[in-house]
């Protein structure tokens, strides 16, 4: 008789992934001397808003209230938007029991706009 084991393969939630996105943004943005561009008026703080949104859009999918998502605002006010949409995200992940599909859904828009933060 022969056993074969099988590898345990695991895969990462969809939603801890987009967390990490958002940590990272978070903490890149945090630690940039130049607050005035995250200013709703230029490309990265559209993009810290876009992916404020979508954390938002991903807490409300896991099932919290997403609140209302900023849609302008000095450098300073984004970065603490997007600091919201992350502990948002936090608690609603943390608390959620399951994922839906919706999360894998904005994960590659996330992705994207991570991208061109860090571009």
């Amino acid at each position: 008789m022969t056993t074969t084991f099988l590898p345990s393969i695991t895969r990462t939630p969809d939603a801890d992934v987009l967390r990490v996105l958002v940590d990272e943004a978070l903490i890149a943005a945090a630690t940039d001397d130049a607050a005035d561009r995250y200013s709703s008026s230029r490309p990265d703080g559209r993009a810290l808003l876009a992916l404020a949104a979508l954390a938002r859009r991903a807490a409300g999918a896991l099932g919290a209230e997403p609140g209302v998502a900023l849609t302008s605002g000095p450098g300073i006010v984004v970065q603490r938007e997007l600091a919201a949409a992350a502990r948002l995200l936090d608690e609603a992940a943390d608390s959620a029991v399951g994922e839906p599909e919706e999360i894998g859904d904005l994960l590659a828009p996330a992705q994207r706009l991570f991208t061109q933060l860090r571009g």
